[in-house]
């Protein structure tokens, strides 16, 4: 008679059921970072529609909705990342938690550049506006600084008197600085949302039992 081992069976990767592409799809839009993203970019799309709406579009670019932005964008990173600790536990490390912030804020931030293309689509002579509203805003931040050169701000203006904000270049553009200058933010928030073991967490472990 054949002596049947009592040794557990070690399952390989390749004896583990292989996911198809349409489930990794769906595996994809459950996490929670997928749904704080696009619902945070939902509201800053909509945010946008109605400043243009109601003839505020100059807003958009004011101090109050960069912060109220800001705000709703690492608060989504907030519920994202407790959200996908709670299901990862251990496994869920600086990278992960870097991850799912990052999906949070290329999600969002994805929407709200959509929002910009949409009206400059919509609107041929939003663009113009866009570009004397940041003409105007140059030229008051140059009353408050002395070190710029007459010449230079000349410059700048006529830079920005050139720009095309409506071109994908420009939206691309824009969606690349927000981006990685919000991602600057997870760099602090992925070490506080890492998973660290507690300090009597080792009692817990099989070596310990018994």
């Amino acid at each position: 008679m054949s002596e049947i081992s009592d040794s557990p069976i070690e399952t390989t990767y390749e004896d583990s059921p292989k996911r198809s592409f349409l489930e990794k799809v769906q595996g994809f839009f459950q996490l929670p970072s997928v749904f704080h993203g696009t619902l945070m970019g939902l509201v800053l799309l909509a945010a946008k529609v109605v400043f243009y709406l109601t003839q505020n579009w100059s807003f958009v670019f004011e101090s109050p909705y960069m912060f109220f932005s800001f705000t709703l964008l690492m608060y989504a990173v907030f519920m994202a990342s407790r959200a996908e600790r709670k299901e990862m536990g251990g496994l869920f490390t600086f990278w992960k938690a870097f991850g799912s912030g990052f999906r949070v804020i290329s999600i969002a931030i994805t929407l709200s550049i959509l929002a910009d293309g949409i009206l400059y689509a919509v609107d041929k002579d939003l663009a113009n506006q866009t570009i004397q509203i940041q003409i105007e805003k140059s030229v008051e931040a140059f009353k408050n600084v002395s070190f710029i050169k007459e010449s230079d701000k000349d410059y700048i203006i006529k830079e920005l008197k050139k720009q095309k904000p409506a071109s994908y270049s420009a939206l691309f553009g824009a969606w690349i600085g927000k981006v990685f200058s919000n991602a600057f933010f997870l760099i602090f928030s992925s070490v506080i949302f890492r998973y660290k073991k507690g300090r009597n967490e080792w009692l817990n472990s099989p070596e310990n039992e018994g």
